[in-house]
C-alpha cells in the first residue's frame, strides 16, 4: 500500500491485530513501527501479541518519543479456554486460560474493548456456541464489542462466509477488518474504516456501530511461507535469547 494521508473529514483506516518478535510475529519493534509509518496508509493500529502487552508498552513509549503520524493502541490477543480473543486498549496484560466470559469481563474492568479475531476458525478460535452465548448474556459486560470479519489467513477465508452470516442473524456486531499480520508485507491486508483518524474516533465509532470491514485474503501458498518464517524468527529469537548478541526489539 503506497502511503496518503487522507483528508480531513474522510475515513480513516485502522489495523489492530498485529504480532512482533514478542510473540508469534517475525518484526521488532521498530521495524514495523517504521514500516507502518513509511509503507502504509494506516491511521490507526494496535500490536496484539499473544498472552502478553510488554512488547505493545515499549511500542507505545517508542512511538511517543518519536513523529510518527498513526495512532497506536496497546492490545493483547489472549488465549481462553474457548479460543483467542483480542483486548484493546489496555493498560494492564489479561492472563490467559481463563473462560471467556471472565476474560470479556476483565477486559471491560479496565475499559478496554473485547473482539472475536479469526472467529469460527480451524485453530484456537471462538467457535458459533462461545459467541452466542456471549451475545446473548444478560450481563452487557460480557458482550462482544466487535467481531473480525475479515481475516486475511487461511482459517479466515475458510469460514468468512458462515461468520458473515452469523453476524448478520444472531451477533449483530460491528464488523472489522484485521491483518493478523506476522510479517511486515501483510500490515494493512486488511483494516476497518471509521469516521476520523484517532484512536478516540475510532472508539466513538465501533461502540456506534458505524465501522466496516475492507480487505484481502492471503492464498495458501503465502500462509505456508509465512508459517516457515515465522519458525526461522522464532529459532532466532531462540539462539538470541541463549547468546545474547545485540538488541532484537
Amino acid at each position: 500500500m503506497s502511503r496518503s494521508k487522507p483528508r480531513s473529514g474522510v475515513r480513516g483506516m485502522a489495523d489492530l491485530h498485529l504480532h512482533t518478535l514478542y510473540s508469534d510475529g517475525t518484526a521488532r519493534l521498530v521495524d514495523l513501527l517504521d514500516w507502518v509509518e513509511q509503507r502504509t496508509s494506516l491511521d490507526l493500529v494496535a500490536i496484539t501479541d499473544h498472552d502478553r502487552i510488554d512488547g505493545a508498552l515499549r511500542a507505545q513509549a517508542m512511538h511517543a518519543a518519536a513523529d510518527y503520524h498513526f495512532g497506536l493502541v496497546v492490545g493483547e490477543e489472549i488465549t481462553t479456554r474457548s479460543g483467542h480473543l483480542l483486548g484493546l486498549f489496555l493498560t494492564r496484560p489479561i492472563p490467559p486460560f481463563r473462560s471467556v466470559t471472565e476474560t470479556v469481563e476483565r477486559i471491560h474492568d479496565q475499559g478496554g474493548l473485547a473482539v472475536a479475531p479469526h472467529a469460527l476458525g480451524i485453530f484456537l478460535s471462538l467457535g458459533r456456541g462461545s459467541l452466542v452465548r456471549l451475545q446473548t448474556d444478560p450481563r452487557p459486560e460480557r458482550h462482544l464489542d466487535g467481531v473480525e470479519l475479515i481475516n486475511p489467513s487461511l482459517g479466515g477465508r475458510l469460514r468468512h462466509a458462515a461468520l458473515a452470516e452469523l453476524n448478520d442473524e444472531r451477533l449483530h456486531l460491528p464488523g472489522m477488518g484485521n491483518s493478523d499480520a506476522h510479517v511486515l508485507e501483510t500490515v494493512g491486508s486488511a483494516w476497518t474504516t471509521f469516521d476520523g483518524t484517532t484512536a478516540d474516533e475510532f472508539r466513538v465509532a465501533l461502540e456506534a456501530g458505524v465501522v466496516e470491514a475492507v480487505g484481502r485474503h492471503w492464498s495458501t501458498g503465502h500462509n505456508v511461507a509465512v508459517y516457515g518464517r515465522q519458525l526461522m524468527a522464532k529459532a532466532r529469537k531462540l539462539r538470541h535469547t541463549l547468546r545474547p548478541s545485540g538488541e532484537w526489539r
